[in-house]
């Protein structure tokens, strides 16, 4: 498979369930969460604090680290230390 170089249907479906899930997993309203699309696939979460700041969640578009993670989790994640 080689690299995506539009935004898609399937991209936009996507963004869709991303901000469903954020809705549900933060008890957040829908008004609060906005949709950014970034060209270069890099930029992959945006959380604004109570003070202004800004946290980001940059990495390349590439999905071994999230398969590694599900499939080798880490200790912390089985919930065992």
């Amino acid at each position: 498979m080689g690299p995506r170089i539009t935004v898609d249907s399937a991209t936009l479906l996507n963004k869709g369930f991303e901000v469903h899930e954020a809705r549900w997993l933060f008890d957040l309203e829908e008004a609060k969460i906005d949709v950014w699309i970034h060209h270069q696939s890099v930029v992959h979460a945006l959380a604004e604090w109570n003070d202004g700041s800004i946290t980001a969640q940059l990495s390349i578009a590439d999905m071994r680290l999230p398969i590694q993670q599900a499939l080798f989790p880490s200790a912390e994640d089985r919930g065992t230390r």
